[in-house]
């Protein structure tokens, strides 16, 4: 298997519609194997070719690369513990039932019964609002018995983060992750000067909208234009583009340059413990096998393909992008594209994800 290989395999998915472009980045706990890029990082209001410089909307994996790897890192500080009860930090938590105490730790890991998405910005407009809503919301599940992929889990865990560390999550995350590793290109609220280099994503917040529903009838603040620079979750732009689900910026580069701290060899940010927590199996008998921060390859139908081994671990977010970790053969596997432009397209990404894993891995 070639780069070149890759390149053609991508762009046959961009003839068939899946997305306007795409960029990627191959590579292990010490070295870039290959990196390229296909299509189109802009199709409205002008073609702008994708580039290996070029700055993907990061979605969900702000969740692993950002929220996670903070909780962590503040932790081996001393600054909290992952058992910590929410309310410990988040003293306006006050779940409407009777149950067991949710901790950091079940919401890095999706394991505590809090609904898949809620639209925030539509109930309240301060973060104390928005905790008490989430509060009062009925569970999916029980705590505990089962695995919700949720958006709330770290909205509460970055509010937690910035609560404990007396610092908003862009700085924390500049100061305990790129920061000490040099990366560049890789961060919240990208500058406007950038702005050539950033793949848009949708015309307003159409898909979200009619996602939102009733919950968000009388809101007004829905963006119309296309969203450009700007993060596509509304809950994170509400937040001012900084949250602990979304949020974050970076070049496929970037993303395996600081993805590398998750595997033995690579830069020493963590310490052997501190790296297991993000391949350890949290939900054990569960529906989906949870680490913190990223799911297991031992997911049922999950994105990680049989050409990753089951102890791999990886993340995707909803703009098109995906991130898997394979310890046994040391690979990263991260393809970043912008799906979502000009407008969402409802595809199952899997099993093209699955498909560029076995492609990487064979790199």
């Amino acid at each position: 298997m070639t780069a070149e290989a890759i390149a053609a395999w991508l762009a046959g998915k961009i003839r068939e519609d899946w997305f306007p472009g795409a960029a990627w980045a191959v590579g292990d706990a010490r070295c870039l194997l290959a990196e390229g890029a296909v299509g189109d990082a802009a199709v409205a209001p002008a073609r702008i070719a994708a580039t290996t410089a070029t700055l993907y909307d990061l979605a969900s994996l702000t969740k692993p690369l950002a929220t996670a790897l903070l909780a962590v890192r503040l932790q081996s500080a001393g600054r909290l513990r992952l058992e910590d009860r929410v309310d410990r930090h988040l003293p306006e938590w006050r779940p409407a039932e009777d149950g067991p105490p949710l901790t950091l730790l079940d919401l890095l890991t999706h394991r505590s019964g809090l609904p898949a998405w809620l639209p925030l910005y539509a109930r309240a407009e301060d973060v104390t609002g928005r905790i008490g809503f989430v509060a009062g919301t009925a569970p999916a599940h029980p705590p505990l018995l089962g695995v919700t992929y949720s958006c709330p889990n770290y909205l509460l865990a970055g509010f937690a983060i910035e609560r404990v560390a007396g610092a908003p999550l862009d700085r924390l995350f500049e100061t305990l992750g790129t920061g000490p590793l040099g990366i560049e290109d890789l961060g919240y609220r990208p500058h406007p000067g950038l702005r050539d280099r950033i793949a848009p994503t949708e015309t307003g917040n159409a898909h979200e909208r009619a996602l939102a529903g009733p919950l968000a009838a009388g809101y007004n603040g829905w963006r119309r234009d296309l969203i450009w620079g700007e993060v596509h979750d509304h809950n994170a732009w509400s937040l001012g583009g900084v949250a602990g689900n979304a949020g974050l910026f970076g070049t496929a580069r970037a993303v395996w340059s600081l993805a590398r701290v998750f595997l033995r060899g690579g830069p020493g940010l963590l310490g052997d413990e501190e790296r297991a927590l993000f391949g350890h199996d949290f939900t054990p008998g569960l529906n989906q096998a949870r680490a913190v921060g990223f799911q297991l390859a031992a997911t049922p139908g999950c994105s990680a393909g049989p050409a990753l081994s089951p102890r791999s671990f990886g993340h995707t977010g909803f703009t098109g992008t995906s991130l898997w970790i394979d310890p046994d053969a040391e690979r990263i596997a991260v393809l970043l594209t912008n799906r979502v432009h000009p407008v969402h397209r409802e595809r199952d990404l899997h099993p093209l994800r699955r498909e560029f894993n076995a492609l990487a891995r064979a790199l």
